[in-house]
Order: structure tokens, then sequence, then C-alpha cells
């Protein structure tokens, strides 16, 4: 029972730098133009490195790893669609520019859109409509965060994933910093 409670702190410390480190990760994903790949990686490397010194083989260092870039991604999900749930703002915008990206045999539009108020709204929409065709967006008055379509509903499933791999990563964290060395 004392080496249980010798590692206890250490456990504590390691849940705790894997969940700041999400949730520097999730502010800085926030809206649809952030940097997804290098910052999913950096949680990815964090989460790998997370229990070291554990004694934590190979696979448990990716469950862990994984569960970070996991609760990340449904992380900035929810965030987002809480956001323009509460306090997102419905807004006509028009298609301001259309570009073809073809990969091989295949094409995708890609749209570029700017609101009626003169905002331009990052990343690109994957629709087909003419340049000059109208639709309703949703967008956060504060912060990146828009979507296409009517404000969203209360985002229940995304909250209860986030909350689920949280509570599997921190139970996987727990138990990987406190179970015995062998």
């Amino acid at each position: 029972m004392a080496e249980l409670i010798r590692r206890l702190p250490g456990a504590a410390v390691r849940n705790c730098l894997l969940l700041a480190v999400e949730f520097g990760a999730i502010w800085l994903l926030r809206g649809p133009g952030g940097a997804w790949i290098p910052v999913l990686l950096a949680v990815f490397v964090v989460g790998a490195a997370v229990p070291h010194g554990t004694g934590a083989e190979f696979v448990a260092r990716i469950c862990v790893a994984l569960l970070a870039v996991g609760v990340t991604v449904a992380g900035g999900i929810t965030w987002d669609r809480h956001t323009l749930h509460d306090r997102g703002r419905e807004e006509r915008a028009v298609v301001a520019e259309r570009t073809v990206a073809r990969d091989g045999s295949t094409s995708s539009p890609s749209l570029r859109l700017r609101t009626e108020a003169g905002r331009d709204l990052p990343g690109p929409v994957e629709q087909d409509l003419p340049v000059g065709a109208r639709l309703t967006v949703t967008v956060d008055p504060d912060g990146p965060a828009w979507a296409v379509g009517p404000r969203p509903d209360r985002p229940l499933w995304p909250a209860a994933a986030t909350g689920t791999l949280l509570l599997l990563q921190t139970a996987l964290t727990g138990r990987l910093s406190l179970r015995p060395r062998s």
C-alpha cells in the first residue's frame, strides 16, 4: 500500500500534463482553419511520452497517444459545436471564390465564403455551388468557429464521446502509473 501511495503523485502529474497538452491543442485548433497535422502530431508524441518511467511497453504507449489524439479531436468538435449552439449567429454568406482540386481521375470543388457583413470565413467548403450563390452559415461573433447551415443542436453525443475518451485515458494512464514495475 505504501508503494501505491508513493506512485500516486506521479500518476496525477502525468494525467494533468496530458490534459493540459490536450486543452492547449483544442485551443489552437478552434475553428475550421487550424493546423491540424502538426498539433495532433505533437499531442501524439506527448501522449506516447507521458508513460515514461512506468515500464509501459510500446502498445500501451501507443494506446495512450491515440486516446490523447481522440480526446483532442472530439474535444475540438465539441467545443466548436457548443460555441455555435450557445452564441452562434445565423448569417447569409456568398460564395466568393470557387476552385476545383484535381486528384488523379477525380475533381472536387472547394469554395471560399464571405458573409454579407464582410467577414471572410477560413477553410474551404466542399460543396458545388457557383460564385455568387448564397447559403446560410452559423458564425461565432467572437471567435473563429463557423459551420454551414443553421445553428446546431446541443452537442450531446460529441460531449459524451469526449467524456468517455477522457475517462478511458485517465484510467489507462492511472493504471500504467500505479502498477508495480516488473
